[in-house]
């Protein structure tokens, strides 16, 4: 809450608030509700940087809260207004000075709430606070520009667990199908990490046929359990929600029967014996002899359940592995000398751990970069050791991690709480809820909130606070959860200001701010306090329930919601306008259903920032009803539908259809925008110009069958989307590329300018596949990974100039699907600074077309790379000759080629290769097998040679 008063404090000072003040004789008032708002700030700081609060504190919190937030609600109610008014100032046929509207009612409720804080400040000096505690500043390496979380592959102290759990694996245990291993220990011991470093191992992998893993948590389900077997065991495909119990045991035994398989059951609570009977005797009995059910746990009841005799139990460090993992932390290396002094502080600290991995790691990250002995020696004499032992938990050495926070981490860490347990977070969608509640402030100039956002993903996951990060295929940071323990923390720092509220519950704590409600409890949203919700999170869990009139109607009552999310399989038609909820800056109704009613009033929602729905094609909404949302930073729209109905006009997406007329600029008033998303619209021919939006990062533009050209307005000198980092176009079948207003499109192929289109100056990356069309392309001056895919044939190539093609910096992957004939030679011939290049659905034909273009007269066109790959070239009998000039590799994979059986006997030459992966290749591994192989002899000379069957 000390965050929130700082947000507060920070509406206070808006120059409009002020304007406003001036021109009504409120100016006073103001200065002194400023005043009241940073004592409230101070009292706030103390109090939450205590281990524990006593009653009288708790109840100051929360009469704190009582003021602060109707506070807050009001002064965005001005601003909302303010924000109205200055944008349709300029269309009012009347003028009206924009200050002169709500005197009396802001009047009357700043004196409302002057007189609540004037009662809470009677009640404070009967306590003892400190206001003049600071909040926590941020170092430059907290700021400092950083890439992806890089995860701690060193997991200390373990490898003989992991070794003795394999062993366990490996038994018979003497029964017919399925056998138990248990792994018990205590939260924060590493139960999970050791559970996937099993599971993951390559010996592991090749003792089962089939591998599942399910996290279990608090809720042990059957049938849950059961569909999520199956998402693991066949991740491509859609398990349908609606399935009977009968319908996933069938599904399950198609896949598993007479097939050794395991599975792991993470962090199972219940001990029931009814329900671990049913799960083992009715759906896991149809593997093979010999398959394995591993199961982690806190409690050996549950492994007894199991008829688990002799569970392992996880033992802590011990002192020495203590010392050393948090050396690892703290230093960044445990082989490194430290001081002697702080050493032996340090090792006090790891015994006071009692060997507790998560304890260590979260205290070595408080500790990083720290060189002084008073501060080890703080750590080691601090109160919370105390808390440690009466309470028999590592919570309070995690709580003083929390203290070590910024109040604006510290708040974004409390709201995960709001998320149930064993949640795999998305990155992009959490920061964006961040950014609606105001959490997220930018001090560093040159950075936008969402950088400050993901930096604070950074500091969580480097502090322990968020685990096991998910990466997609391009290396970005995708997703993360959180331990049990930090999700404890979470629930309580953020006390009853986060509800989860699930099929089970009876009801509520306190008066909550955030709410994530599942289906079936509902009805419990009637007795909340509909002023002070923020969040409102609806899951369902049964395809077809229906969000009706009544609960919809419901939902309108939250006029204060910055989130609204409705999650999954809802059935969902808005039937109440969502205009009441004017404050909301994050909105997300469900991509797989279609809305058939979504009114013109979300015009007025000025605030929203991120918008993700999913359109009927019979609804209208208008591109000038989303010209109107200034405030918008993320778009996504699917099913939005043009209909042109009239040569000029708004339709919906409206834009004129005949030379000569000015389109519609629907986008440039969102100054803003950082993403565009749209899929499936069909309908219209052309997008407007978009490069003069000045923080565009991503561009999506997916399945626009109707699709013809992107117009473009700005000239040569002038930026050309100057910040976009990412653009994805596919399954555009007719888009030919960008078009320059005035343009003939009968002549567009032979106009002056058409090899000389603008430049994307920071693009890291790009594909374009199925768009067989597009020919006219801005030039992508700072390749440095090319990624080419055959997947159709195109009549004509991007028109690249020579002159623009020299490449450098910024690493992107360039996926393209071309005739390769018509790739011209300069395009191939300037790729000067490429350093990873990528082959994926080759021929033979188009393999030896490249080596006409790179390699005419022995002259290497690439002589900066450095990894080149092979992926699913299934017609390729043996690799080209010509990779044997390159001689700057240094890495060669080869991947689900199944006809390859030959490699260049030119290899030996490449005397910087030191890495060969061979995947999924049969031929070619059995050829390599053989004892008098040839291929072997070719690639002796390589140090490190993978292979994988």
């Amino acid at each position: 809450m000390a965050e929130f008063a700082s947000s507060l404090i920070q509406s206070l000072g808006s120059a409009a608030l002020h304007e406003f003040a001036r021109i009504n004789g409120l100016k006073d008032e103001l200065e002194r509700l400023k005043e009241h708002v940073e004592t409230c700030k101070a009292v706030l700081l103390d109090l939450d940087g205590k281990q524990e609060q006593s009653h009288a504190e708790q109840n100051l919190v929360t009469r704190l809260k009582d003021v602060l937030i109707p506070a807050d609600n009001l002064l965005d109610e001005f601003a909302i207004q303010d924000m109205i008014n200055k944008r349709d100032r300029n269309k009012l046929k009347k003028v009206l000075h924009p200050y002169s509207l709500k005197k009396l009612d802001m009047a009357h409720e700043i004196e409302k709430i002057q007189k609540k804080f004037d009662d809470v400040l009677k009640i404070m000096p009967g306590l003892n606070l400190n206001l003049n505690v600071s909040a926590v500043e941020k170092t430059n390496s907290e700021w400092r520009e950083t890439g992806s979380y890089v995860q701690e592959s060193e997991i200390i102290g373990r490898d003989d667990d992991k070794e003795n759990i394999i062993s366990l694996l490996r038994q018979s245990h003497g029964d017919p199908n399925v056998s138990f291993v248990a792994v018990v220990g205590i939260g924060g011991m590493g139960k999970t990490t050791l559970a996937q470093l099993v599971y993951s191992d390559e010996k592991v992998q090749n003792l089962f046929e089939k591998s599942m893993w399910v996290c279990v948590s608090d809720n042990f389900d059957v049938k849950t359990i059961l569909k999520n077997m199956l998402k693991s065991l066949l991740p491509k495909e859609k398990i349908d929600d609606t399935l009977t119990l009968d319908n996933l045991q069938s599904m399950l035994r198609d896949n598993l029967n007479g097939k050794r398989y395991l599975l792991v059951l993470d962090d199972i609570w219940n001990d029931s014996f009814e329900k671990w009977d049913k799960l083992m005797r009715t759906y896991l009995m149809c593997g093979a002899q010999g398959s394995k059910v591993v199961v982690t746990t806190r409690d050996t009841s549950v492994a007894h359940r199991m008829g688990v005799k002799d569970p392992y139990v996880l033992s802590h460090l011990i002192p020495e592995k203590s010392w050393s993992l948090l050396k690892k932390i703290a230093f960044e290396d445990d082989t490194i000398r430290v001081d002697q002094k702080i050493e032996s502080v340090g090792k006090e600290i790891a015994e006071k751990c009692k060997g507790v991995p998560l304890a260590i790691r979260s205290l070595g990250s408080i500790l990083k970069n720290k060189s002084e002995e008073k501060e080890w020696n703080d750590v080691l004499r601090g109160d919370f050791w105390k808390l440690c032992e009466d309470k028999d938990s590592i919570l309070p050495v995690l709580k003083l991690s929390y203290n070590n926070l910024s109040p604006q981490q510290r708040q974004c860490f409390a709201y995960c709480s709001l998320f149930p347990k064993d949640w795999e977070f998305e990155k992009d969608e959490l920061v964006q809820m961040w950014m609606a509640h105001g959490y997220l402030d930018c001090p560093v100039e040159g950075k936008c909130i969402e950088d400050v956002g993901n930096q604070f993903v950074n500091i969580f996951l480097m502090k322990s606070f968020f685990q096991e990060p998910k990466w997609n295929e391009y290396g970005d940071l995708i997703g993360f959860k959180m331990h049990d323990l930090m999700h404890d923390l979470a629930k309580q720092v953020a006390g009853d200001d986060c509800c989860y509220l699930d099929n089970n519950a009876k009801g509520f704590r306190g008066r909550p701010v955030h709410v994530w409600v599942e289906f079936d409890a509902f009805y419990l949203l009637e007795s909340l306090d509909a002023s002070r919700l923020r969040t409102l999170i609806v899951l369902s869990s049964n395809d077809g329930d229906l969000l009706d009139r009544e609960k919809q109607s419901l939902i309108s009552r939250f006029k204060y919601l910055r989130v609204l999310k409705f999650c999954n399989n809802l059935y969902l038609e808005l039937y109440v306008s969502i205009e009441k909820l004017n404050h909301l800056r994050f909105l997300k109704l469900p991509l797989d259903r279609k809305l058939e009613k979504f009114h013109k009033s979300i015009r007025n929602l000025v605030c929203l920032q991120t918008i993700q729905v999913s359109l009927d094609p019979k609804i209208v909404l208008s591109t000038k009803v989303v010209s109107k949302l200034i405030n918008l930073r993320y778009l996504y729209i699917r099913h939005w539908t043009f209909r042109d109905k009239t040569p000029v006009g708004f339709g919906k997406l409206c834009i004129p259809q005949h030379v000569g007329v000015n389109f519609s600029k629907w986008l440039s008033p969102l100054a803003n925008i950082i993403e565009i998303y749209l899929g499936f619209c069909q309908g219209f021919k052309y997008l407007p110009p978009l490069e003069g939006l000045p923080f565009l990062k991503s561009l999506y533009l997916n399945n626009l069958h109707d699709l013809e050209y992107i117009y473009y307005e700005l000239p040569i000198h002038e930026p050309f989307f100057p910040s976009l980092k990412r653009l994805h176009i596919r399954m555009c079948p007719k888009l030919v590329g960008w078009k320059r207003k005035g343009d003939d499109f009968n002549d567009i192929n032979t106009s002056p300018h058409h090899l000389f289109l603008p430049q994307f100056p920071c693009l890291s990356f790009f594909e374009f596949p199925y768009c067989p069309m597009l020919t006219r392309m801005p030039t992508c001056p700072n390749i440095k990974k090319l990624s080419l895919q055959v997947e159709w044939t195109s009549k004509e190539t991007p028109n690249i100039a020579a002159s623009q093609c020299s490449l450098s910096c910024t690493p992107l992957s360039l996926q393209i699907n071309v005739d390769l004939k018509n790739v011209s030679q300069y395009w191939w011939q300037n790729l000067t600074s490429l350093e990873n290049l990528q082959f994926a659905v080759f021929t033979g034909q188009q393999f030896q077309a490249i080596e006409i273009w790179l390699f005419k007269e022995h002259f290497n066109y690439l002589p900066s790379l450095r990894n080149i790959e092979f992926q699913n070239c299934y017609r390729i009998k043996a690799l080209p000759d010509w990779i044997c000039k390159i001689s700057s590799l240094q890495h060669i994979t080869i991947s689900y080629c199944d006809q390859l059986t030959l490699l260049p006997e030119g290899m030996t030459r490449l005397t910087n290769l030191h890495t060969l992966k061979i995947i999924e290749c049969p031929l070619l591994i059995e050829e390599y097998e053989k004892e008098t192989s040839a291929t072997r002899a070719t690639i002796a000379h390589i140090p490190n040679i993978i292979i994988k069957k």
